[in-house]
């Protein structure tokens, strides 16, 4: 019937022309959602966050130190303890006849740190170890920087690091002390433990 399409054909023009803007709203918001790194936690949890606590709460550095905890252990063993760390706090895993295989800890309170730019910051941790690593989980600007202890790199014969003591030095937004964490699990097991990193 002539009478009832040419009532439907605003109808239809009017569909078409919100299709568009229909499409680029889909797309704005699929952008969003899939932006931010900060919001991904590979384990979800905070690991021994109580004992993390208790141990921090006892440091000389709390104040300009915060607590870190993993949020995922690569698939270890979780036996947490508390570990020695002069002037600071840290937390220790044990495996089955390995002490210490991985963990982390909150040093003592870095000297003239308010002298240097952030800049320089970045620059002469990276300077100092073989790899470089940017952590988006945690307070910006942060950064690792890491290799075998004695900050070396990795031996070709062994780039995996397997049987080798893994270090970082861990720089966080806001804070004024050094971190540690280390693992004696392989780089790739250093690696995922520096990404699992959060702010308690």
């Amino acid at each position: 019937m002539p009478f009832s399409a040419d009532r439907s054909a605003p109808a239809r023009w009017a569909l078409a022309a919100l299709a568009p803007l229909a499409l680029a709203a889909c797309q704005n918001e699929g952008r969003v959602h899939s932006a931010p790194k900060e919001a991904y936690k590979p384990g979800g949890w905070a690991i021994a966050p109580e004992l993390t606590r208790l141990e921090w709460g006892k440091a000389e550095n709390r104040k300009a130190c915060a607590p870190l905890v993993f949020t995922d252990s690569a698939g270890a063993t979780i036996n947490a303890r508390p570990a020695e760390f002069s002037g600071g706090w840290a937390i220790a895993f044990d495996l089955p006849g390995l002490r210490s295989a991985y963990g982390v800890a909150g040093t003592g309170l870095l000297r003239d740190d308010d002298l240097d730019s952030a800049q320089e910051k970045e620059r002469k941790l990276r300077a100092q170890w073989p790899y470089f690593r940017e952590l988006p989980g945690l307070p910006q600007a942060s950064y690792a920087g890491y290799g075998l202890q004695g900050a070396k790199p990795y031996p070709t014969d062994n780039p995996e690091g397997t049987g080798l003591d893994s270090l970082a030095y861990v720089r966080v937004g806001g804070q004024k002390c050094l971190y540690n964490v280390w693992s004696k699990l392989g780089r790739d097991h250093l690696e995922a433990l520096l990404d699992s990193l959060r702010m308690l």
